[in-house]
């Protein structure tokens, strides 16, 4: 397991801040994880996500259905998002996503970024995303 999947998400990063959710096609290959990080343009990260829920659903269709067992709270972010993506980006690439309902972890105030240009996700050990340094190594890069 590593400590913290960074994905890249420049353009629907303030819809994902907004409504604490994020989404992608549905399946990946991505190792577990014990936080999230999402990479704004230039590879900057400024905060680290735990994931409250995880649920596989096919927003295309309705959802109310596929929602009945979370609470309003987390009814109510997921619709948002749905529908804020769908007017925005839609669901194209796939029928069924993967979401994650999320809660800040860590604020990173110093705001750490990528060392060159990243477009696919990658992870992180915790201690690195905490350093307090500039440039971060991914845990592939580090030796």
């Amino acid at each position: 397991m590593y400590d913290v999947l960074s994905l890249p998400a420049a353009q629907t990063q303030a819809m994902i801040e907004r409504h604490l959710v994020h989404a992608h096609p549905h399946p990946r290959s991505y190792q577990r994880a014990r936080l999230i990080a999402l990479r704004r343009a230039q590879g900057v990260m400024n905060r680290l996500y735990r994931t409250e829920r995880e649920l596989v659903l096919r927003p295309n269709e309705p959802v109310a259905a596929q929602l009945a067992r979370f609470s309003e709270a987390q009814q109510r972010r997921l619709c948002a998002y749905i529908e804020e993506r769908r007017a925005r980006f839609g669901f194209s690439e796939s029928e069924e996503y993967k979401f994650y309902l999320l809660e800040v972890a860590y604020e990173l105030r110093h705001q750490p970024r990528t060392v060159g240009t990243i477009r696919a996700h990658t992870y992180y050990q915790l201690d690195e995303l905490l350093s307090g340094k500039a440039l971060v190594l991914h845990a592939t890069a580090k030796r």
